[in-house]
C-alpha cells in the first residue's frame, strides 16, 4: 500500500468545544485507525468498507457516515483512491440524533444520509472530493472546509443539541489522567455513584467510563512506545500498567494482538501519525475542551 497523504485543520473557536481537528486523508486500499476516545463524521465521494477484528466487513454508500465510539483497531478501505474528510467529534460532544443512539454505533460505521439528508454544503463538499486531484495543497482543503461551517454551526448550534459541561468535565478527568485513574476516584470528585456514572457515559457517549479508561491508557502506551523504542515493559509502566503482563491482556481484550505484533503489523506512516494525533490530544493542542 502507498504511502497515505494526512492533513489537519483546526476549526474557527467557535467550533474547537465540539470538535478536535478537521482531517482529510488519501485512501488507496485501506488506511489503520486505533480507537481514540472520539467519533468520526466522515465524507467521502465513493463507498467505504469498514473492518475490525471483533466486526464483519461492512460497506457503506458514498456521502456521509459516522464511525461510533471504537474498542478495537480497525480498518477502512476503498475499491478506488479518494480523499476522505474526517470531522473529529470530542467524546461528549455527539449530537444524538433521534435516529441513532451512541450506543447504536459503538464499534461500527452507519451511513447517516437518511439523517442529513441533502444539502447545498454537503453537495459541494462531496463534489470537491470526486473532482480533487491527487496532489493536495492546504489551501484548497482550508476552502473547501469553510464552505462546510453553515452547515456544522446548524448541527451543533439547534435547539436540539444542549452542551454537556457535567460529561465534559468527566471525560477530560479521565484524558487529564491518559486513561490511569481509578473509578472511584471519579465518582467522588463528580460526587456520584458507579451505577450512576456508567449509565450517564453509555448514553451519552457509548462507551462505560472504564472502557474510555481503557482506550486512553492504550493510547498513552503507543505514545510512549514511541518515546522507549524497543522497551515495552517500560512504555507499559510509564502509560499506568502494573507490568508488561497486565498490557497484554488488556491490550488483546481491545485490540486481539499483543503490543508487540501490532506494532510490527503498523507501516512507519501508520505510526508516527497515530502518535501524532495522540500527542496533540494529550497536550490540549485540540483545547478547548
Amino acid at each position: 500500500m502507498e504511502q497515505l497523504d494526512y492533513k489537519e485543520l483546526l476549526p474557527p473557536d467557535w467550533l474547537s468545544p465540539f470538535l478536535e481537528p478537521f482531517w482529510i486523508r488519501r485512501v488507496s486500499g485501506s488506511a489503520s485507525f486505533f480507537p481514540q476516545g472520539v467519533f468520526e463524521l466522515l465524507f467521502h465521494s465513493m463507498p467505504l468498507t469498514y473492518s475490525s477484528v471483533i466486526h464483519e466487513p461492512k460497506a457503506v454508500p458514498a456521502g456521509v457516515s459516522l464511525v461510533g465510539q471504537q474498542l478495537s483497531a480497525y480498518r477502512i478501505s476503498s475499491a478506488q483512491p479518494q480523499w476522505v474528510v474526517g470531522v473529529r467529534l470530542k467524546p461528549f460532544a455527539y449530537f444524538q440524533p433521534q435516529q441513532l443512539a451512541a450506543s447504536e454505533v459503538k464499534n461500527t460505521i452507519e451511513s447517516m444520509q437518511h439523517v442529513f439528508g441533502i444539502s447545498r454544503e454537503l453537495e459541494t463538499l462531496l463534489g470537491w472530493l470526486k473532482a480533487c486531484p491527487e496532489q493536495l495543497l492546504e489551501v484548497q482543503f482550508q476552502r473547501v472546509m469553510a464552505k462546510l461551517m453553515p452547515w456544522l454551526k446548524r448541527l451543533f448550534y439547534s435547539s436540539e443539541f444542549a452542551f454537556p459541561e457535567l460529561l465534559r468535565a468527566k471525560t477530560n478527568t479521565i484524558l487529564d489522567a491518559r486513561g490511569n485513574i481509578l473509578i472511584a476516584d471519579i465518582c467522588q470528585q463528580f460526587a456520584t455513584s458507579k451505577v450512576t456514572l456508567r449509565n450517564h457515559f453509555v448514553s451519552k457517549i457509548g462507551l462505560s467510563p472504564k472502557e474510555l479508561c481503557k482506550v486512553w491508557r492504550m493510547n498513552s502506551f503507543l505514545l510512549n512506545a514511541s518515546h522507549y523504542p524497543g522497551d515495552l515493559t517500560g512504555a507499559a509502566l510509564a502509560s499506568g500498567y502494573f507490568d508488561q503482563a497486565h498490557l497484554n491482556r488488556e491490550f488483546k481484550t481491545v485490540i486481539g494482538l499483543t503490543p508487540k505484533a501490532y506494532l510490527a503489523a503498523q507501516n512507519g506512516y501508520d505510526k508516527h501519525q497515530s502518535s501524532q494525533v495522540i500527542y496533540s490530544r494529550f497536550i490540549g493542542h485540540y483545547d478547548p475542551f
